[in-house]
Formats: C-alpha cells, structure tokens, sequence
C-alpha cells in the first residue's frame, strides 16, 4: 500500500515538475517590432504586457525609420547609413552600406521574401536584394529634390509588384514600375512618410506632421477619407508615422513624438484603433521605449532561446 502512495506521489512530483519546467519559457503571444528616429535601439515589446523582452542597439548617429521580421525570423531594419540583416543574438546576416551624401531610410520586405531598399540621393534608387543579400532588380529616378533628407522615408511594393513612393518634399506619391516607369502620380495634401495597401486596392497614407492620415482613391488619388489629430476619442496624433492593419482588421498608429515641441504634450506612442475608430489598446511608456515610427506586428510569437 505504501509502495502505491509512493508511486502516485512520484507521478504527482513528475508532473509539477514538466508543469514548472514549461513555465520557465514565456508562452508565445502578440509581440510588436518597433523603432523609430531618435530611439538608440531597437526593441521587441510583448503586446499584452507592454514590457520589453529584447532590443538591439544602433550605432552612434544610426537612424531607424524601417523594420521587419523575415520569413526565417531575422531582424531587417535601415540605419541611415545602410540596411542591415541581423539574428536574435546582434549577429549580421549581411550590411549593405549607402555612399556618402545619400540616405538609406527604407528596408522593407518584398512579396518573394527579398528586400526593397530605398536610398535617398541624386538620383533616388530603389534596389531589391533577393535572400540572401544579392542585388537583383534597380531603378533610379530624379525625384526633383535635392535634399536627400527630403525625399522620402518608407518605400512598400504593392501587390501588382510596383513600388509605392511617397515624395515628402513635393507632397505627392509615385507608384513605379520594377522597370521604373511612372504608373501613376497624385499630388497629396500633406508630407505623406508611409503607405498601406488596403484590401480594396485603395492607399491609407500617414501624412506626419500634418497630424493626420487619410485614404485616397488608388485610381483617382480623390481623397476619400481624413482622420485628424483629435478625431480620435482620449488620444491626440502627433507626428502620424507607419501605420499597420492588423488581421482583425483594426488599425495601429505609430505615434511618433520626436518633433513635439510643447513638452507638456504627453500622449502614447502606438494607438489601436477598431473599425469603428475606437482605441481598444495602447502603449504609453517613454521611458523604456522611447520615440516610434516604425512597427512590425508579430502574431503568436516567442523569443527564440539565446543560450
């Protein structure tokens, strides 16, 4: 009888043990990618809780305005200066350098896997590198603007294979051929810093510090729709930086604060929004996260072991 007791309790102990010893890796949830100009890292935060689980430095004099999450689940992001490819342990898959008197600001991911670049110059250049860092596809185009700082922040190709350009300087947006011929141009009422494709093939366009974002006609570029600093309920849009549509269908605005002047300006740096433009979530923490204005939404994910 006592052996028995003893049996069962073993079981018991085992289980309590697997039970605990599963705990100790954080079960996988919603993460969010994030950096922005301004910020000296870049950061992974757990949605639900808000806190940071990982970040990667830049370098002294790095700007981020772009980042992403590969397939394979390697860190892409711009740097100003370049793009780089890294792991979750600060290791460089590859880094592609700018020359002098250019600025590569955009680093995103193409629908085969490769990566758009966008380097700000004279010209402009637009360069896909397929997966392994090799260039394979480049189109240069005079945007008309000499300062390169000026010329554009996110570059996205839309599902048609074509680039998206939004020229801030001369508040307009170009959608570009991979053979660089100009499919369509529409001039924009504001500075617009990046786009989103939506499922109706119509542009929602973050138009930053004209502190709102609006949705134009793809064909037309008739604006259709217009959201302002206040428009939404408790939080106000400061400078309007990538927004992203999540798979419910809900919104998520970088909010980034790196040209509010007034510091008694106090409002969250990533707002969602439901379909109604209500704010179902938001994080508001400056101190650990510092400034946004580009995110990257990772549905059902956890931090790989690093040991």
């Amino acid at each position: 009888f006592r052996s028995l007791i003893t049996r069962r309790m073993m079981r018991v102990y085992i289980i309590i043990w697997i039970i605990l010893s599963m705990g100790f890796r954080a079960a996988a949830q919603d993460k969010l990618l994030v950096a922005g100009s301004g910020n000296p890292n870049i950061l992974l935060l757990d949605k639900q809780t808000g806190k940071v689980e990982w970040q990667h430095a830049l370098e002294k004099g790095e700007e981020c305005n772009a980042v992403a999450l590969t397939k394979k689940g390697e860190i892409l992001y711009s740097y100003k200066r370049g793009a780089k490819l890294v792991t979750w342990d600060h290791q460089v898959v590859w880094d592609y350098k700018t020359p002098d008197k250019t600025e590569l600001q955009s680093a995103t991911l193409l629908q085969n896997g490769g990566v758009l670049l966008g380097i700000c110059g004279i010209p402009a250049q637009f360069i896909e590198l397929d997966k392994k860092g090799k260039e394979v596809n480049k189109v240069t185009l005079n945007l008309e603007v000499e300062r390169p700082h000026s010329q554009f922040r996110q570059v996205f190709q839309l599902r048609n294979s074509n680039y998206l350009i939004p020229v801030m300087a001369k508040q307009k947006v170009l959608e570009v051929s991979r053979k660089g011929k100009i499919i369509a141009e529409h001039q924009i009422d504001g500075k617009v810093f990046s786009s989103l494709e939506l499922p109706d093939g119509n542009l929602l366009l973050p138009c930053g510090d004209n502190h709102y974002y609006i949705v134009i006609d793809r064909k037309t570029g008739e604006e259709l729709k217009r959201v302002n600093a206040l428009d939404i309920e408790g939080v106000a849009l400061l400078f309007v930086g990538q927004i992203l549509q999540l798979k419910n269908g809900n919104l998520l605005i970088c909010n980034w604060y790196g040209h509010t002047k007034d510091t008694t300006v106090d409002e969250p740096q990533l707002i969602e929004i439901d379909k109604n433009g209500k704010v179902v979530w938001s994080l508001h923490d400056k101190k650990n996260v510092g400034k946004i204005s580009a995110a990257c939404y990772i549905d059902n994910f956890r931090l790989p072991d690093l040991k």
